[in-house]
């Protein structure tokens, strides 16, 4: 078993797989095996050799029929009837200390007179999941279960995964980049094709997942099945600019509690992994995965109402204070971009972050085009009939808050019968005057 580079166990990575075929047709099995890394080191100049054995009588005897070779062809034997064959594959020890063969699976090929037609597949793996550099074996079940018809694989992404003829899988090394980004971890689609008819199965490759979570959620990165002689030494976390922090933890999982877009999105995280060769502690890294954190619903000032305040005489502002109320009519003038029936809406479609607040500035009134003109002290009345809107707001370009929301609600107000307020003034200019509302949304930090 190979683990991110590291042989922990050794023996065989591939096993012989049964097989149909017919008489006349070339055969081929095929063996992988791997020393283990104690092995490795002690017996530098040892090594092993693939010995092929062969029962004809239904398991009862073996002979060698091959060697030193990871596979063994042969030419189907002409039969009158489906006969079985029975294939092992010796994995012999040559070297110092005590270290015995390995022995695999007993292959079966049955052999049969004539093609038989394939007519279905159903396609299973032997892991669910894969480790980098950890192997697995996919297998078809056909039907008939006795059809002769050969067996494609092909993988969805053979740069995380590969897949070959026989139906190994062998997951993608950790890469060296750990921006989470590499394309060392994920899932991957093998399919076996036979006579036309398809089938696959998803295996998740890498130690760590990508995670994707809503801003303000708790987002975790989990080691699932933690490899037999493993330990997790640390966790670390690496910045968009490359800075890696570590994060002084040895639990399989990690959580970033309350996630956010601006401190988190785009982060990275792997772990070091702790094992022990003859006494010996060494490391590796694992998969670096990437964090998303995605915006929590919508917040917007989706509607601002335009006001036209009709006419007054400039005799009636010298002589005291006086009341315009909205005429509730089309807005002309350069300053016009909002609506004409009195509509303020702010959307919130969020489930995290803090409460929103809506100001306004009322900019001094000037006359239209020309700039200039006096109109003295002038107040905006916003005005909502329901009672839940009456705010002043003075013509001196300060903010006046209008409204805090409590939790995450949107709020739409009428302000059709807003007025607006005039104090005696002796300087008044007559003309045509207009002025500009600047609404801002914001939200304070939760």
């Amino acid at each position: 078993m190979s683990i991110m580079g590291i042989n922990l166990a050794g023996g065989f990575t591939q096993e012989p797989i049964d097989s149909n075929d017919v008489s006349g047709s070339s055969v081929t099995l095929s063996a992988k095996g791997t020393r283990n890394i104690l092995e490795a080191l002690s017996n530098p100049f040892g090594s092993r050799k693939f010995v092929w054995w062969e029962s004809t009588d239904g398991g009862t005897t073996y002979s060698k029929v091959g060697s030193n070779s990871q596979t063994y062809q042969f030419t189907a034997p002409s039969v009158s009837k489906t006969t079985p064959l029975y294939f092992q594959c010796e994995y012999d020890f040559t070297g110092i200390g005590f270290f015995y063969s390995e022995w695999s699976r007993i292959a079966t090929v049955n052999v049969s007179p004539n093609r038989i037609p394939a007519t279905g597949i159903h396609v299973t793996s032997d892991s669910p999941g894969l480790y980098n550099g950890e192997s697995t074996t996919v297998h078809a079940a056909l039907t008939p279960t006795t059809a002769t018809d050969p067996i494609t694989w092909t993988s969805s992404n053979p740069g995380l995964a590969s897949v070959d003829e026989y139906g190994n899988v062998i997951a993608a090394d950790t890469s060296s980049s750990t921006s989470g980004t590499a394309n060392d971890h994920g899932i991957v689609t093998i399919t076996g094709a036979v006579n036309g008819h398809k089938d696959s199965v998803k295996i998740m490759i890498g130690a760590l997942q990508d995670v994707s979570v809503n801003e303000g959620k708790d987002a975790t990165f989990t080691l699932k099945d933690l490899p037999s002689g493993m330990s997790v030494a640390d966790w670390y976390r690496v910045d968009q600019d490359g800075t890696v922090t570590s994060l002084d933890t040895t639990s399989n999982s990690y959580t970033i509690n309350k996630a956010s877009v601006l401190g988190d999105n785009g982060t990275s995280y792997y772990a070091t992994l702790n094992y022990t060769i003859n006494g010996s502690t060494k490391s590796v890294n694992t998969n670096a995965a990437l964090l998303t954190v995605n915006k929590s619903g919508l917040l917007s000032l989706t509607a601002v109402p335009s006001f036209n305040f009709g006419t007054i005489d400039v005799a009636t502002l010298i002589q005291g204070d006086a009341t315009l109320d909205n005429m509730d009519t089309t807005t002309t003038g350069s300053a016009h971009d909002g609506n004409d029936n009195g509509e303020l809406t702010i959307f919130d479609s969020r489930t995290t972050g803090g409460n929103w607040t809506l100001t306004a500035s009322l900019a001094p009134f000037t006359l239209a085009n020309t700039g200039g003109g006096h109109l003295g002290a002038v107040n905006l009345d916003l005005y909502d009939p329901t009672a839940r809107l009456d705010e002043n707001v003075p013509s001196n370009n300060m903010a006046t808050k209008i409204y805090t929301s409590s939790d995450y609600d949107g709020q739409t107000f009428d302000v059709t019968n807003s007025q607006l307020d005039f104090t005696q003034d002796s300087q008044v200019i007559s003309g045509d005057y207009e002025s500009i509302i600047t609404w801002t949304l914001s939200v304070a930090p939760s």
